[in-house]
């Protein structure tokens, strides 16, 4: 584990190749790739809803622009190797009813992902497309739609009740939708087609939260959300759920960063006979390939090094049980926006104090979450550098782009990440890599760390 925990990985993103036919001026790549987290209601994340950057403009584009379009979202994702680096999750991807007949599209039969289908022109295009999409559940892949995006007004109902009836999952956007709209969806549907699971899609509110939760026949089904509320936690001022463990571990943080002595910390440690043997049971761990037992703190600072304990008690921080699998959650979300703002500053050329500095950004950018108080309130105890509490609190300073990228492209909002990107002198392809990797590294340190 020291070595999934405190080593790099450097490996060069392969080029992807462009469409056959490329009469239309798309890019050679597809640019920045958000990916949109999704959890189920206890928090697990289990999946990712990968979109680029013009993602919203793809129902403006023309039929043929369009299956390139898609054509190269797929050619990007397979030559990021995303299935490879998420080997414990599944991926969502937009498609068109039109791209069904891609070549690249039954390698991903086996691979867990999951296409979301977009309206097709008429009723006729619609029944043209479910040879397609039997043929391709038969091999192994899921098929999911937003409702909302097929209205009665325009297509028949008993079309709309053969397609409808090979979804795995429905979806319910609540950032585009309103109330009004999705409640008579949620009054009919879940009845009509009971096989199939709800995904809600950007819930940004109690309120939207409540709307998949209410309805008669919908709240079961629902199992997939995504949006800011999943994870959103009420601050309250000094009254944070930080238990004795988490302080303890807080101060000996604080004492490594402030540079104190070995005796220092040994006293920290001895104050908590649970802490020290985690420390020790950690250090002996076979996947650290020590000769012998370590029985000492002072063989295990040794060993360790400073800025290594540091990290294993960041990541120590997060990990105290909770049933709803919130801690791990955030303790994912810690070690990726880490991974990835030491491996972009790494990069980019930084000093390896400054990349050290990234991660430890990175890692502590979710307190707020984890003690449910300010952002400012918990990280207070540390005695931060100013460019790491400038960056967390203020959003100032040298690490506040790199830290505002990691936002941008988990928020999915990939035009802000390009603007952030280019300012770093981030190129696409090498950003879209190493946000995958730290994603990979991030799901396997958290696994190994419970």
């Amino acid at each position: 584990m020291l070595k999934s925990l405190f080593g790099h990985r450097g490996d060069a993103a392969p080029a992807p190749a462009t469409p056959e036919n490329s009469e239309a001026p798309l890019p050679a790549t597809l640019g920045f790739v958000g990916h949109q987290p999704i959890y189920t209601a206890r928090h697990e994340l289990v999946a990712y809803e990968f979109a680029p950057r013009d993602a919203g403009h793809r129902n403006m584009m023309a039929a043929g622009t369009l299956n390139r379009h898609d054509h190269l979202l797929l050619q990007t994702l397979e030559n990021l190797d995303i299935f490879r680096l998420l080997e414990r999750r599944r991926a969502f991807i937009n498609l068109s009813l039109d791209a069904l007949d891609d070549p690249l599209l039954p390698s991903l039969a086996e691979k867990r992902a999951i296409c979301i289908v977009s309206p097709a022109e008429n009723d006729d295009a619609l029944t043209a497309a479910l040879p397609a999409i039997r043929a391709l559940r038969a091999a192994g892949l899921s098929f999911a739609l937003e409702p909302a995006l097929f209205p009665e007004t325009r297509f028949s109902p008993a079309v709309l009740d053969v397609l409808f009836a090979e979804m795995n999952f429905l979806v319910l956007d609540f950032s585009a939708q309103t109330e009004d709209l999705l409640e008579p969806l949620l009054a009919r549907l879940p009845q009509r087609y009971p096989h199939a699971r709800w995904y809600a899609r950007n819930v940004n509110s109690m309120e939207a939260y409540e709307v998949s939760r209410r309805s008669q026949g919908a709240s079961e089904r629902f199992v997939l959300f995504s949006g800011p509320y999943l994870t959103r936690v009420p601050l309250r001022h000094g009254s944070g759920k930080v238990d004795t463990g988490q302080l303890r571990v807080m101060e000996i943080l604080r004492l490594l960063r402030s540079g104190a002595d070995n005796e220092a910390i040994n006293a920290q440690f001895k104050l908590d006979s649970v802490l020290l043997f985690k420390l020790l049971r950690f250090i002996n761990s076979p996947a650290n390939g020590l000769s012998r037992q370590v029985q000492t703190l002072d063989e295990t600072l040794l060993l360790l090094g400073r800025e290594a304990l540091f990290r294993w008690l960041s990541l120590l921080l997060y990990t105290a049980p909770r049933e709803d699998g919130r801690n791990r959650t955030l303790l994912e979300r810690s070690l990726w926006r880490g991974r990835f703002m030491e491996s972009l500053g790494r990069a980019q050329g930084n000093n390896r104090l400054e990349c050290e500095h990234l991660f430890v950004t990175g890692m502590f950018s979710t307190l707020d979450a984890l003690f449910e108080q300010p952002l400012s309130d918990a990280i207070a105890p540390l005695s931060l550098p100013p460019t790491i509490s400038s960056a967390l609190v203020d959003g100032q300073g040298l690490f506040a782009p790199y830290l505002a990228l990691a936002f941008s492209l988990e928020k999915g909002d990939s035009a802000r990440a390009a603007a952030i990107a280019t300012r770093l002198g981030g190129q696409p392809e090498a950003v879209n890599r190493l946000q995958l990797e730290a994603m990979a590294w991030a799901q396997k340190v958290a696994t190994e760390g419970g």
